[in-house]
């Protein structure tokens, strides 16, 4: 069938779900469909006439995309907002004269508010996404770094706080504490959370024998000594580059080492044994230490300018007993964590928790958790119970007591209940010299230890 030209175009164009608006080659309109009143609010016998630069300045529609076409004698496409709030994606194009001039300009239009919103709320949710990605990989990063520094004890949140402050800095930073509290762990959180983008190099001063220690931190060159690989070797100090070289039991470093580590500190320069030519490097020295240095200077055993280098930023660790408070959350998580490494299914008793938590520690979180670790391997049982405790870690004669709660007896279960809480209040007052501090040791209050030591005839 072919087009009749007697059919009724405007008719047609008028049910076009779709503003159609053609202007003059000054930006005329000469023409506009029905739809513009939906779209534009606004009747097309009031559009005929105007210039769509005018209804652009007064916001009926923008921009124009007429204006943009007879700038650019170009067919152009552009989002347009309108009056009503629609965002409309414009389309205007040319019809010339026989001369290639500019006749008129026909634009068509289609609505893509909800398109335009849902991009935008696209953008917005992936905006957020990815904030929670980076909140998410602070979060991994630093659980990574620490998994066991877990902390409600004020000494220990100051400790991590002032890590935190220093990291981003190229400060030397001194740890300092008695063995076992955790100094390697923190060196590496300290690592972890500092700009640098190097590695961590971590050694031990007191583990390694004196005539190797040299070579083991600044490297030699080729053949410096028999015995040497030919082709030279590379120091730790070296490894460390753009990184953290991490010196561990800082105080046993040998005299003639601390003179070539302080120039090493000073300069960041040194020289590998067998070489004249010296060595630039850049790296972040954290040192650690369980002996008093103040003491070893005092013995001429450590040189004071040194100290005084390492110790720009001093940082002293709390001993475990000195953070009970925590005591209890690192039994879990090293529970769980070790379970978890070695695919083990394993469950601590409440009363080898209760055990684990009167226990003093002397070795610190590194006994902790080799106990548990050991625990962990060597108990066949789902549940660990007293008995598989070492006997120092039991107090007093409470293993009895305990291990007849679990084995029963001839007892009822409330008689070796009071057994055992007659044994743990027995401890507690040998440790406390008050009922406030026993409370405060037990983790009950002050009222509820008297009521205790009553019903039991204890006195103090």
């Amino acid at each position: 069938m072919n087009f009749d030209p007697s059919w009724d175009w405007e008719e047609i164009v008028d049910n076009i779900y779709t503003d159609v608006i053609v202007t003059d080659s000054k930006g005329r309109v000469l023409y506009a469909n029905a739809s513009v009143g939906y779209w534009l609010n606004m009747e097309k016998s009031n559009m005929i006439g105007r210039s769509v630069i005018e209804m652009e300045k007064e916001r009926i529609f923008y921009p124009s995309v007429v204006k943009k076409v007879l700038k650019t004698g170009e067919r152009q496409a552009l989002i347009q907002e309108t009056q009503r709030g629609n965002k409309l994606f414009v389309i205007g194009n040319i019809i010339y004269d026989e001369n290639e001039n500019i006749k008129y300009i026909v634009t068509y239009s289609q609505d893509v508010t909800e398109s335009e919103k849902l991009k935008t709320y696209v953008k917005m949710i992936e905006g957020e996404m990815e904030s929670i990605k980076n909140e998410l990989r602070e979060i991994q990063k630093t659980q990574s770094a620490n998994p066991h520094i877990v902390s409600k004890n004020e000494k220990m949140k100051n400790v991590i706080s002032m890590i935190d402050r220093v990291a981003q800095t190229d400060t030397t930073v001194l740890l300092t504490g008695e063995s076992g509290v955790g100094k390697s762990l923190l060196a590496e959180y300290l690592h972890d959370r500092s700009k640098r983008k190097g590695k961590l190099v971590t050694i031990n001063c007191s583990s390694i024998p004196e005539a190797l220690l040299e070579s083991e931190l600044f490297g030699y060159s080729a053949g410096a000594f028999t015995g040497a690989n030919q082709k030279g070797k590379k120091g730790l100090v070296e490894e460390a580059k753009d990184g953290t070289l991490f010196l561990d039991e800082i105080g046993e470093l040998p005299m003639n080492l601390q003179t070539k580590l302080l120039t090493l500190i000073q300069k960041k320069e040194f020289f590998r044994i067998g070489d004249t030519k010296s060595v630039s490097v850049d790296f972040r020295l954290v040192a650690a230490t369980n002996a008093n240095l103040k003491e070893r200077i005092q013995e001429g055993k450590f040189r004071e300018d040194l100290y005084f280098r390492l110790s720009v930023i001093d940082i002293p660790i709390p001993a475990l007993r000195e953070r009970r408070e925590d005591l209890l959350s690192l039994i879990m998580d090293l529970t769980k964590t070790f379970s978890k490494r070695h695919q083990q299914e394993k469950e601590l008793d409440h009363a080898t928790i209760d055990c684990l938590l009167r226990y003093e520690w002397p070795g610190n979180v590194r006994e902790l958790a080799s106990l548990i670790e050991r625990l962990i391997l060597t108990v066949e049982d789902h549940l660990i119970l007293p008995k598989h405790l070492p006997g120092e870690i039991i107090p007093g004669n409470l293993s009895e007591a305990t291990l007849s709660v679990n084995e029963l007896g001839n007892k009822t279960l409330p008689e070796l209940i009071s057994d055992i809480e007659v044994e743990i209040l027995k401890n507690a007052m040998k440790r406390c010299s008050s009922t406030t501090k026993m409370a405060k040791y037990l983790g009950i209050s002050q009222p509820t230890v008297v009521r205790k030591l009553n019903k039991y005839g204890l006195t103090r």
